[in-house]
C-alpha cells in the first residue's frame, strides 16, 4: 500500500494497555518479542501494493526489525493471486501490472516464513469507496499546559459525501506539509576569510512533510442519515512554525470492514491512554492474521482490505501571536562579528548575518532551515 508506514506505531503494538475490553482478544502471553508483525494491504487504487513484515522487539525497546526471506501471496476469492517480491529488507511489493483491488472482491494474505511457519489473514471484502466531500479548518483556541492562556490554532474537520449504505466504518490517516523559513538570511560565511554567500536565500525556505501519528476511526452505526459531518481531525496551534506561512493537510479516508474498524479503534483508544500506561492490565489487540498450525502463536498487525479516497487542503498563516524561540543577539544563538576566528563556539564555516544593520555570527539552526527537518525542495503539489 502506498501510504506511509508508521514504524513507531508497529512498536506500540508489542504491548498494549486499555481501560476497556475489545470484543476479540488473546490470552495474556509472557513473551512479547520476536513476534511476526504485518503492516500493509490492498486498496481500490491501482497497484503496486506494499506489505511490510518485521519482528517485534522487547517491550522496553522500539527497534524496527525487518524480516527478510518470507514468501507473501495476495489471494482473491475470484481465483486471482500474486506472489509479492521483496524489494528491500522486509518490504514485499506487488508488480505494477499484477493483482489489482476490485470493489466487491474479497482478499487475503498468505505468509510463509524461512523457519517454515505458515500464516494467513481472513478474507475481507473490498468495499465501495466513500468519498470525502470537504476538509476545512476553523480557528479555535485550545488550552495548552505550557502557557497560562489558550493558544490559537486551526482545528481541521471533515465531511463525507452521502452514501446508500446504512453503516460505514472509517479509518483516517493524515499527512501534513508546511512551509517555514529560517530566522535570517546568510549574507557571508567565514573560513579563514569572509566570502559572499550566494544565493542568500538558498537555505532560507523549507518544506517539511510528516505523517500524523494519531489515527482516527468512526462507525456511522449511530448516525441518523448516511453522511458524516464536522468530524474533528487534527489541531495545529501557534507553538511551532507550522502555521507561519502556509500549511497543507492531506487526508486519506479508508472505508474498511467492521473487523478492521474494531482493530483500529482499539489502537486509537490505546494511543489515547498512553499517559496512564502502567495503570491497566496488558493484553494484545487481535488483528486478522493467524498461524495456520499454531493458534497460540500471536501475530501483530493487520492486512487491510480497504477503499481509499484522499483530499488535500491548504491554509494560510493564522492571524495570531506565535510562541516559538527565535534567534537573537546575546542569548546563546549568536556571537559578535568581531569574535570571528577567536575560539568561539562555532565550527567552520561560520555564517554571518545582518541584524539591524550589524553583522553577527549565527548558529546554523538560525540560518539553515534544513536543520529543523525540512527540505529546500518545494513539493510538486505545493500552491504558492
Amino acid at each position: 500500500m502506498k501510504t506511509r508506514q508508521i514504524f513507531l506505531f508497529l512498536a506500540v503494538l508489542q504491548f498494549v494497555w486499555l481501560t476497556s475490553c475489545v470484543e476479540e482478544y488473546w490470552p495474556e502471553v509472557t513473551k512479547y518479542e520476536n513476534l511476526l508483525v504485518v503492516d500493509g494491504g490492498i486498496t481500490n487504487l491501482p497497484g503496486p501494493y506494499e506489505v511490510k513484515i518485521s519482528k517485534s522487539s522487547p517491550i522496553d525497546s522500539a527497534d524496527y526489525i525487518p524480516y527478510s526471506g518470507c514468501t507473501l501471496t495476495i489471494v482473491a476469492d475470484n481465483g486471482e493471486s500474486e506472489i509479492l517480491a521483496e524489494t528491500s529488507a522486509g518490504v514485499y511489493t506487488s508488480s505494477a501490472n499484477g493483482i489489482q483491488g476490485i470493489t466487491g472482491v474479497s482478499y487475503k494474505l498468505l505468509i510463509s516464513t524461512p523457519d517454515g511457519k505458515e500464516y494467513e489473514s481472513a478474507f475481507e471484502k473490498l468495499k465501495t469507496s466513500v468519498e470525502i466531500d470537504s476538509v476545512y479548518a476553523e480557528v479555535e483556541y485550545h488550552d495548552n499546559g505550557d502557557y497560562n492562556h489558550p493558544l490559537a490554532g486551526y482545528q481541521f474537520y471533515l465531511d463525507t459525501k452521502e452514501t446508500t449504505v446504512d453503516t460505514n466504518f472509517y479509518l483516517w490517516k493524515l499527512e501534513s506539509t508546511y512551509h517555514y523559513q529560517s530566522d535570517y538570511y546568510i549574507r557571508w560565511y567565514y573560513t579563514n576569510r569572509l566570502y559572499f554567500f550566494n544565493p542568500i536565500d538558498s537555505l532560507y525556505n523549507c518544506w517539511r512533510t510528516s505523517s500524523n501519528r494519531n489515527i482516527y476511526t468512526f462507525s456511522t452505526s449511530s448516525l441518523q442519515g448516511n453522511q458524516l459531518k464536522h468530524f474533528p481531525l487534527n489541531y495545529v496551534n501557534t507553538q511551532g512554525r507550522h502555521l507561519t506561512i502556509k500549511y497543507s493537510l492531506l487526508v486519506h479516508q479508508f472505508t474498511i470492514s467492521k473487523q478492521a474498524w474494531k482493530y483500529w479503534s482499539a489502537i486509537e483508544e490505546q494511543n489515547s491512554e498512553q499517559g496512564s500506561l502502567y495503570s491497566h492490565q496488558p493484553y494484545q489487540i487481535r488483528g486478522n492474521l493467524k498461524n495456520i498450525n499454531d493458534e497460540d502463536d500471536p501475530v501483530l498487525g493487520y492486512f487491510m482490505v480497504s477503499a481509499v479516497h484522499s483530499k488535500r487542503i491548504f491554509v494560510k498563516r493564522i492571524d495570531a501571536p506565535f510562541y516559538y524561540t527565535q534567534c537573537t543577539f546575546n542569548e546563546g544563538w549568536m556571537q559578535a562579528y568581531v569574535d570571528l576566528g577567536m575560539g568561539g563556539p562555532y565550527s567552520d564555516p561560520q555564517y554571518v548575518v545582518l541584524v539591524d544593520g550589524n553583522r553577527g555570527v549565527a548558529h546554523e539552526d538560525c540560518v539553515d532551515c534544513t536543520q529543523k527537518g525540512g527540505s529546500t525542495t518545494k513539493p510538486d503539489f505545493w500552491e504558492d
